[in-house]
Formats: structure tokens, sequence, C-alpha cells
């Protein structure tokens, strides 16, 4: 046999087992792999129960469609710790990483990401936003501009403190803690003014810029306010317990627009279902994901289930009693 001849048998049948190789690669892996995963990147401004619930919404409900993080779907979560700045890093390395989604929880890093992806043009799904007109993300909330749609978390105000109202006849004057640089924050701080304006209830504000603030704020309505309220501040949020810790300590009650912050010692809450909010995003991600509409084919959403709970523990506590049909309005927590 002659070495030209030796030579084309040696290329034959390497093209054969590199051939062979590929099928047998093709037949016995996953389609998950064989195929690239969608990739939804998650940014979070800062951990606190009412937006690891939306979070929790998100992840479940693209569960139920098939998404699984590992699996079917690459899922990066990350929390900004509270700091604007790094939201923003964040969302830049998903835009780096050519995520397909970007869910923004709630409204800064919604508003870093609606300013960052302008160019990519990355779908964005914001959850929790108190006020997405009113903080420029959509102008038509029917038909969002551009590449961002999402749902807000917003609860008329004036319901709420009529809510309160009941609760306490002889409110006057309410606590209000608030992050001035949370653009949803300062907007509900000139609603709840003029909701308790409406009920001859004076708002008085004092602002937390950071979890550490929270309490020295609690503290500094100690003797000036007949409830506190803390309505969808994240910073406030992140830090309930030193607020609800002052509430307790010299009998005042703590209202809030978050109804898993019950458990942690407010006394009463009317606010959205923020697990119901998360499905609701995750919903709009599937869209994106499945049915490959834009964000700007899918209308801006609101809470479809609202609660009102009483956490009558702490009303006895605070030495407090309700008439029946208050306490059957609401669900009841604690003692039953």
């Amino acid at each position: 046999m002659n070495k030209p001849f030796k030579q084309a048998i040696v290329v034959i049948v390497a093209a054969v087992a590199f051939l062979t190789g590929r099928w047998l690669w093709s037949n016995n892996t996953p389609q998950s792999t064989a195929k690239e995963m969608p990739f939804v990147g998650v940014v979070q401004i800062i951990e606190h129960p009412a937006l690891d619930q939306t979070r929790q919404g998100v992840i479940d409900e693209l569960a139920d469609a098939g998404f699984i993080p590992g699996k079917t779907m690459q899922w990066d979560y990350e929390s900004a710790q509270g700091n604007p700045a790094l939201a923003s890093q964040i969302i830049q390395k998903f835009v780096g990483q050519k995520a397909d989604v970007i869910v923004a929880i709630p409204t800064t890093p919604a508003q870093a990401a609606a300013q960052i992806t302008q160019t990519s043009k990355i779908p964005v799904v914001f959850a929790s936003v108190t006020d997405p007109m009113g903080t420029k993300l959509v102008i038509n909330p029917q038909k969002p501009e551009g590449n961002i749609t999402g749902v807000s978390n917003f609860v008329d105000v004036v319901k709420q403190i009529k809510a309160f109202r009941k609760i306490l006849p002889n409110l006057k004057r309410l606590g209000f803690i608030y992050n001035p640089g949370e653009a949803n924050s300062v907007i509900l701080l000139e609603k709840t003014q003029n909701a308790a304006k409406a009920e001859d209830i004076a708002v008085i504000a004092i602002a937390a810029s950071k979890t550490s603030e929270v309490l020295p704020a609690a503290q500094n309505l100690v003797g000036k306010v007949d409830a506190i309220f803390i309505n969808n501040d994240n910073t406030a949020l992140a830090a309930f317990d030193a607020v609800t810790k002052v509430g307790n300590e010299h009998k005042i009650p703590v209202f809030v627009s978050d109804v898993d912050c019950l458990s942690k010692g407010a006394l009463a809450a009317l606010g959205a279902d923020q697990y119901q909010l998360g499905r609701q995003a995750g919903k709009m991600v599937i869209k994106i994901l499945k049915e490959k509409l834009k964000p700007s084919d899918i209308p801006v959403e609101w809470p479809k289930k609202v609660d009102f709970k009483l956490n009558l523990e702490v009303a006895k506590q605070l030495e407090l009693q309700f008439e029946t049909d208050l306490i059957s309005q609401a669900e009841r927590m604690g003692n039953e």
C-alpha cells in the first residue's frame, strides 16, 4: 500500500469518527443544553419580605410555564443592597451578558434599567413600582413605549387612610417615614398628605435615607403622632423591625402597605398581595420569551388582589378593641 493511499484512508476514518461523534452527541444531549437557554436577569434594590415575595412570584410563574432556573432557563438574581449605583452596575452586567429579559424590582432599578437599555433594547419588566407614569417609566400604560412594561403595586391611598381611621377613630397625627431618594416614596408622601388632609389628619414626615436612619426616625416621632404609616418605602420596610420596636415600646400603632409585615408587629395593613404581583410580572416575562411579544405589546398592570388585615395580637398589646364588623372585614392575624 503506497503512502498517499494510506493517508487517504486515515483522513476517511477520522472524518467518519468525527461525524459519528457529532450524531451521538446530538442524540444523547438534553434539548435544554443543545439549544441555548433563555437568560433572565433579576435586580432587586434591597431585600425585605414584600420584594422577596414579588421575586418568588416571578420564579413560580416561570416554573409553571416550564422555565426552571438552571435547567431550562438561566436565572441570575442580584440584590443592590439599597445602593442605586450598584443597581446600575448589575443592570450593565446583564446588558453585557445579553440577557433576554431584565426584571427590575421595584422603582429605582426600573428607572436605571430603562436608561441603561435604551441602546440595546433588551426587554425590561418591572414589578412593585408604585407610580410608573409619575416616575416616567411609561406615558401610556395601555401602550407602553419602548422596551419596558410591568406591574404596579399602587393601592389607593384614600382607601388606606379611611381604613386606618376606622381602626383609630381619634387619629389626628400620622407619622410617615420615607427615603427622599426613592421617587416612589416622594410621590406617596404627597398622595398620603392629600388623602390625610381630607380626613383632617396631619402628616408628620421624617426622612431616612438608609436603613440605619430608620430607628432614629421612628424615635423622633414618639410623642408627636398617634400612629406611624410605612407606605411602600423600601428603606423603611427593610428596617421595619426597628419601627415596630419603637411603636410597641411606646404603644404607637404602626400601619403598613405591605401585608407581609403584619408578622413583624404592624397593627394593620391595606396593600397589594406582593406574591401575586410577582406572578403577574412573571406572565409578562413568559409572553416575551414564549410568544416573542415586545414590552410595548403588553399593557402595564395594577394589583389584582388587595388585602386588608388586622393583627389581633398587636391590638391586644396596644390595648385596642375593634367592633365586630371591622374585624369581619379583615383577615384575622395573631390569636384567633
